[in-house]
C-alpha cells in the first residue's frame, strides 16, 4: 500500500447522514498541484478508533465534493462591497502563489467524503505481512491525519471482490485517475437491472452504446441484447457489432420502418438480372445512408456508412416483423370489445347485430382493397343510423382502424424467408446457448414498438418459466424509457409497462433482466424505478428528477452536486452488486461511442481500398 506524496490532510468534522450513514469533512493545505490531485472519486485514508500497538485500521472515505476555501474571504459577501473585492483580489493572488508549497494559513481544500464501509489493516510492525481489506469495524478519529491512496490501490479497493475469473466487463475508467480501470460483473448488472439517467447532451444514447460494446466485447459467456430503439440511433451506434457478429439483427416492424428501396430489394423476382440486383443494392444502401439518425459528431461521414449497410443488406441481417395475416371475421372478433365499450343505451343491439353480420358475410376472408371497402361501406351505413354519442365514437374508431389496418394488410407484398423474422425465431435465438447477440428493434410507430415489446417480453418469459431455462442472460433494453414505462400508463403504454415490471420483479430467476435509459425521471413509472441495482448518472439539472434518484437508490445530495461539473462522457456508477464497491458511487470517464465508430468506418474503408488494389494487380492495373 502506498499514499500520494506530499498530500496530507486533517479530518475536522463527522456528521451523521441519513443516506450515507456519515458525512466527513476533511481539509488539505492549498496548492495549485493538490487543488488538481484531490479529487471527486479520491479514495482516502484515515486511522479509525480501531487502532491499536499492535495493529493499524485505517478507515476508507471516498470523496464526493471539493470547493477551495480561503478564510479571509470567507463565504459572507454582504458587507462593504469595497473590502470584499479587495479581500477577493487579495484571495487571487494566494491562489496563483501557492503552486507546489502551501505558505497561507487562510488557504484550505475543504472536502466532503463518505464512507466506503471498508478499512485498510496493517501490522504496527513495518514488514510483517501485506495490508488487508477488511469491513470497517469503527469510526475514523476526528483530527487524525488523512492520506490520499495511490493509484494501484485505489484500483484494489474499487475492484474490491472481483476475482480475475470472474465474467467483468470494463465500466470506465476513475476521471480523477484515467489509470484505474472500474469492472462490473456483466451477470449482476444484466441479471438485476440497470438504470441509465442524463439530461440533454449528457451523452445517454452514447452511453447505451459504449455500455453494450463493452459487454458483447468482454463477456466470457454468451449474452443477449434486446434493444427497443425508439429514436431510430443505434443502428449507427452499434453498427460495428451488428455488422460483426454472427448473430446480430435489426428488425425493423413493418414495411414503413424502412426506405422503400430496401423493400424493392427484399422483394425481387428471383429472375433478376445481376445488373438489376446490384442497382437495388446500391440504391437500398444509399436510401439506409441517407435515412439514418446519425449524431453530429459522425453527420459528415454519412456516405462512409454506405458500405457496412451493404453488408447488412446482404448478409441479410435486417429483417422485417410482421404481425400474422387476419382474416377478417377474426379482426372484427378482435375489435369487438371496443366497439361494445361504455354506455350505448338504445344502439348497443344495431353494433352487435353489425358485428355478427360482418363476422358471418367475411368469414375466412382476407383483407383486399375491394374487401376494406366492403367493411367500410357497411360501417357507414350504420353511422348513418341515430346511434348514441358513445356508439358513434367507438364506431368511427374501429372503421379508422380498419381502413388503416385493412390497407396494410392489403398492401403487402410478399416476403423472402431470410427477408422476414417471426417472434418464435426470435425467442429461439435468445434461448440459444452457442453465442452472444444482438437485435436493436425499430418502428416507425412507437405504439407498434411498444405493442412488439410486450409481445416478445411476455413469450420469451412464459417460455423460460415453463422449461426453467436461465442462461444464456438476456437484457431487454428500453430506450427513451418514459415512452415505455410512464407513471400513467394506458393502450401499448399499459403493455410495455405491464411487461417491463414483469421482468423487473420476476426476471431474474430466468435469465431476464431490463435497463432502462431516459432523460426525466420524474416521468416514469415508480415502482419499476426502484428495481434496478445499478445506475450510472450524469447531470441531473431539475431537483425532481435527483429528489426520484435518491429515493430509489439512496444517494445524499452531496453526492449529486459532483454531477455538475461533469462533462461529455463522465458518469457516477452506483451498484448494489455488480461493482467491488457496495452502493458506493464511482465518478468514471467513459469511451465515446463516436470514435469507436469513427475507427469502425476507417477500418471497413481501409478494407474495400486493400480489395480495390489487389483486384487491380489480378487484373493488370487499372482500366482505362
Amino acid at each position: 500500500m502506498d499514499f500520494i506524496a506530499g498530500m496530507v490532510g486533517t479530518l475536522v468534522c463527522i456528521e451523521e447522514d441519513e443516506n450515507a450513514r456519515f458525512r466527513f469533512e476533511i481539509w488539505f493545505d492549498y496548492t495549485r498541484q493538490a487543488i488538481n490531485l484531490v479529487r471527486e472519486g479520491a479514495m482516502l485514508a484515515v486511522p479509525n478508533f480501531a487502532s491499536s500497538q499492535r495493529e493499524q485500521r485505517l478507515s476508507i472515505l471516498e470523496v464526493v465534493t471539493i470547493l477551495p476555501m480561503h478564510y479571509g474571504l470567507g463565504d459572507d459577501t454582504r458587507g462593504y462591497p469595497g473590502f470584499v473585492v479587495e479581500a477577493a483580489r487579495s484571495a487571487a493572488n494566494d491562489w496563483e502563489s501557492q503552486e507546489s508549497e502551501a505558505t497561507e494559513d487562510t488557504t484550505k481544500i475543504k472536502c466532503v467524503a463518505i464512507p466506503t464501509n471498508f478499512e485498510i489493516v496493517q501490522s504496527a510492525r513495518p514488514g510483517t505481512g501485506a495490508p488487508q481489506l477488511e469491513e470497517e469495524s469503527n469510526l475514523p478519529m476526528i483530527g487524525s491525519t488523512v492520506r490520499i491512496l495511490d493509484t494501484a490501490f485505489t484500483e484494489f479497493v474499487i475492484n474490491r471482490g472481483i476475482e480475475t475469473a470472474e465474467n467483468t466487463a470494463p465500466a470506465g475508467v476513475l476521471i480523477r485517475d484515467d489509470k484505474v480501470q472500474v469492472l462490473v460483473r456483466i451477470q449482476d448488472l444484466l441479471r438485476t437491472h440497470f438504470g441509465i439517467f442524463g439530461f440533454t447532451g449528457a451523452g445517454k444514447s452514447n452511453l447505451v452504446s459504449t455500455l453494450i460494446h463493452n459487454i458483447l466485447t468482454a463477456s466470457r459467456e454468451p449474452v443477449k441484447i434486446v434493444i427497443f430503439d425508439l429514436m431510430g440511433e443505434y443502428s449507427a451506434l452499434l453498427l460495428d457489432h451488428l455488422v460483426k457478429m454472427n448473430d446480430a439483427l435489426l428488425v425493423a416492424l413493418g414495411e414503413q420502418t424502412l426506405p422503400e428501396s430496401v423493400i424493392e430489394r427484399m422483394t425481387l423476382p428471383a429472375e433478376s438480372t445481376r445488373e438489376e440486383q446490384q442497382n437495388a443494392l446500391r440504391q437500398a444502401t444509399i436510401d439506409t445512408a441517407n435515412t439514418a439518425l446519425l449524431p453530429p459528431a459522425l453527420s459528415s461521414l454519412r456516405e462512409r456508412f454506405n458500405r457496412p449497410n451493404a453488408l447488412l443488406l446482404t448478409h441479410n441481417k435486417v429483417r422485417v416483423y410482421r404481425e400474422a395475416t387476419r382474416t377478417i371475421d377474426g379482426y372484427v372478433r378482435e375489435g369487438r370489445p371496443g366497439v361494445m365499450a361504455g354506455n350505448l343505451g338504445g344502439s348497443k343491439q344495431l353494433l352487435n347485430g353489425l358485428l355478427n353480420q360482418l363476422e358471418t358475410d367475411f368469414r375466412g376472408q382476407h383483407f383486399t382493397a375491394e374487401t376494406v371497402l366492403a367493411v367500410t361501406g357497411r360501417i357507414n351505413q350504420m353511422l348513418g343510423q341515430n346511434l348514441t354519442n358513445t356508439a358513434t365514437n367507438n364506431l368511427t374508431e374501429f372503421k379508422e382502424k380498419v381502413q388503416r389496418d385493412g390497407t396494410a394488410f392489403a398492401q403487402r407484398r410478399p416476403l423472402p424467408r431470410d427477408s422476414a423474422i417471426t417472434i418464435p425465431a426470435l425467442i429461439a435465438r435468445l434461448n440459444a446457448r452457442d453465442t452472444s447477440g444482438l437485435y436493436v428493434i425499430q418502428a416507425h410507430d412507437p405504439d407498434d414498438l411498444r405493442h412488439f415489446a410486450a409481445i416478445l417480453g411476455n413469450l420469451t418469459y412464459e417460455e423460460r418459466r415453463r422449461s426453467g431455462q436461465i442462461l444464456p442472460l438476456v437484457s431487454f433494453v428500453f430506450d427513451e424509457a418514459d415512452e415505455f414505462i410512464p407513471q400513467q400508463a394506458s393502450g401499448t403504454y399499459g403493455e410495455s409497462t405491464h411487461i417491463a415490471m414483469t421482468l423487473a420483479r420476476r426476471g431474474r430467476k430466468f435469465g431476464l433482466g431490463i435497463g432502462i435509459a431516459t432523460q426525466r425521471v420524474i416521468y416514469l413509472n415508480t415502482s419499476i424505478m426502484a428495481q434496478p441495482h445499478t445506475y450510472l448518472v450524469s447531470k441531473m439539472p431539475r431537483q425532481s428528477d435527483r429528489d426520484r434518484i435518491s429515493e430509489a437508490f439512496g444517494a445524499s445530495e452531496d453526492v449529486f452536486r459532483q454531477t455538475f461539473k461533469f462533462k461529455k462522457g463522465d458518469w457516477l456508477l452506483m451498484s448494489y452488486d455488480a461493482t467491488g464497491l457496495e452502493a458506493i458511487p464511482i465518478p468514471i470517464h467513459t469511451e465515446d461511442a463516436n470514435a469507436r465508430i469513427r475507427r469502425f468506418l476507417d477500418e471497413m474503408q481501409q478494407q474495400s481500398e486493400t480489395r480495390r488494389a489487389d483486384a487491380q494487380r489480378v487484373g493488370g492495373g487499372p482500366r482505362a
